[in-house]
């Protein structure tokens, strides 16, 4: 069976929709309960989470990062 590459933090952060820079922290874990992988993601003093079921950890080449947060309406303040 071949190794998921899940993420590499020395390669590439998240990118922030609302700053448009790398995520200050990124965190994750392994819930058993949700039989899944949670990332949670830190910028600009606000947290947002993702869920990774083992399905989609398993049946992937490769799952890579993409933009964190939503980006503000009518302007890019954060």
């Amino acid at each position: 069976m071949n190794e998921v590459v899940l993420y590499s933090l020395g390669e590439a952060l998240p990118v922030c929709a609302v700053c448009n820079k790398p995520v200050d922290k990124v965190e994750s874990m392994y819930h058993p309960n949700y039989m899944g992988k949670l990332f949670r993601v830190y910028c600009h003093g606000k947290t947002e989470e993702q869920m990774l079921s083992d399905y989609d950890v398993c049946s992937s080449l490769q799952i890579t990062f993409d933009l964190a947060f939503h980006r503000p309406l009518g302007g890019n303040n954060i």
